[in-house]
């Protein structure tokens, strides 16, 4: 049966008017004269049989029908001005980002609003899930994701373009209530006797390879599934974390937290993407707007021992370890 529905013209008109609150406007968006505004919303008015639009001493209201009727015309214009954008292909194509949680919570998304405040016209997915870098890449393959933030080394991402986001350095950390609980410690040796939180993606050995350490990967202690988790049982007092200075700032800024030894191990944090993702002009927008955000910033000044922080916080004494001969376990 054929839908028994006004004209569309009456309709557009209508909604421009109510929208705009003026029949000269109105005219002057969709480009005809006020008498044809006026013709189409009496025509309209005629086809209900009920006075839409109050006019009174030159000012514009809406009557409760006419309310009533805009919420439909308004969401029905918009539907179909959606579907016209997606036939010709002019529809906006967000930027589909794959992110860990843990630098998405506490790096990425501190500074998005200054991203958006500058590219109102372009529009973010951000998805932060705990991927291997196997299921990283293959988001990229895939297309479900036009941008990977990770971090690791360049060689990481052979065949594949990238720009580095941040530089990163990798120790150990633990609370103030931790570090008193087991005397201090005051050497990486000590650490054998520790509790080491441990994340499946982020092992041990190679910070105790650069501090001297021939050990193998710890085969005890608690094991989380994302970064963030790890750094609340370390802030909780559960046992030494590995962590990426990027992800612990605040923490130790604010003494929840100290940086155990003047011993790190260096990588970075990544954008990695496809070529043809990269010439699109948005993606582009945003890689060099990733790039700029984490060269504005300062250095993070980071303490390199606990030493300063442990005695204002906790009031013991602790020694600054350097990294020196290597030492078997």
């Amino acid at each position: 049966m054929p839908r028994k529905l006004p004209p569309l013209s009456c309709l557009s008109a209508f909604e421009a008017v109510a929208r705009l609150g003026s029949f000269a406007r109105a005219a002057h968006e969709l480009c005809v004269t006020r008498s044809a505004i006026s013709h189409r919303i009496k025509a309209l008015e005629e086809y209900f049989g009920v006075q839409l639009i109050a006019r009174r001493h030159g000012t514009l209201r809406l009557a409760a029908e006419g309310t009533c009727l805009l919420e439909a015309v308004t969401n029905s214009l918009s539907n179909l001005e959606q579907a016209c954008e997606r036939l010709a292909g002019t529809a906006r194509r967000p930027i589909r980002v794959s992110v860990g949680l843990a630098f998405a919570s506490t790096w990425l998304m501190k500074r998005l609003g200054g991203f958006h405040r500058l590219q109102r016209d372009i529009d973010l997915e951000i998805s932060a899930l705990r991927l291997l870098q196997p299921d990283k890449l293959a988001c990229l393959q895939s297309g479900e994701a036009d941008v990977v933030i990770s971090y690791g080394a360049a060689k990481d991402w052979e065949g594949y373009e990238y720009r580095e986001i941040i530089k990163c350095r990798m120790f150990p950390v633990c609370s103030p209530g931790y570090y008193e609980s087991v005397g201090g410690l005051n050497s990486p040796q000590a650490l054998l006797n520790a509790t080491l939180l441990r994340l499946p993606r982020q092992p041990w050995r190679p910070w105790f390879r650069v501090a001297g350490l021939v050990c193998q990967e710890p085969y005890r202690g608690p094991v989380f599934s994302h970064a963030g988790l790890m750094v609340d049982a370390a802030i909780n007092g559960q046992g030494v974390a590995l962590v990426r200075d990027v992800l612990v700032e605040e923490e130790l800024k604010a003494g929840r937290l100290f940086h155990l030894f003047d011993v790190s191990v260096e990588s970075a944090y990544y954008a990695v993407y496809l070529p043809e993702a990269a010439a699109r002009p948005e993606v582009s927008a945003f890689l060099d707007w990733l790039v700029h955000a984490a060269a504005s910033e300062p250095a993070t000044g980071l303490e390199s021992s606990p030493q300063s922080a442990i005695q204002r916080s906790a009031g013991v004494s602790a020694r600054t370890y350097t990294a020196g001969g290597r030492r078997r376990c």
